[in-house]
């Protein structure tokens, strides 16, 4: 199978259009897909300071990816945050995952801990649960949202990019 753009060996194809494209030109594609509804929404303006929300997740990896790329040709900037809920083993590996990323791109990162802004880890607040019916989801993810709002806050950042896709949004909005 050809990449129907560079003629290299297709490593994707597109459902909807059948287009075969090789890795490269799948993450142009991609970059210059994602640059073109960010300009039309007007999501990013001129010299702003983009917060890219980084867990170490596949989803976010690659929106850092695309965001950064876009910032070498548009004119924002951008600072990696990256949200710690203090289980024990649990982001270990992802945060030395974002760290690497982060390294390789000349990037900032900070790394906001729920011990530091709330005093808790998730595990202590879930401790301290009154009714056992309310989700540790549910909890995990108002702790979150105001984390990366008060992380967005601390650097100075205009907008926040998540690496959420529907599925995400699905499940905060069943919680």
């Amino acid at each position: 199978m050809i990449c129907d753009r560079c003629n290299n060996q297709a490593a994707y194809t597109r459902k909807y259009s059948g287009e075969k494209l090789c890795s490269q030109c799948f993450s142009k594609s991609i970059v210059k897909k994602t640059a073109k509804t960010i300009s039309k929404y007007k999501m990013i303006k001129h010299n702003e300071l983009v917060a890219v929300a980084v867990s170490g997740g596949k989803d976010s990896l690659a929106l850092l990816k695309v965001i950064h790329e876009m910032s070498l040709t548009h004119s924002f900037r951008i600072k990696v945050i990256t949200i710690d809920e203090g289980i024990p083993g649990y982001r270990n590996e992802a945060l030395e995952i974002v760290k690497k990323v982060c390294g390789e791109l000349n990037v900032d990162h900070k790394i906001y801990s729920y011990k530091d802004l709330f005093e808790l880890t998730l595990d202590e607040a879930l401790d301290l649960r009154e009714n056992e019916k309310t989700s540790s989801c549910s909890i995990c993810g108002t702790f979150r949202r105001r984390a990366m709002d008060y992380a967005a806050k601390d650097i100075g950042a205009d907008v926040i990019a998540t690496g959420h896709n529907l599925d995400d949004t699905l499940q905060t909005f069943v919680i």
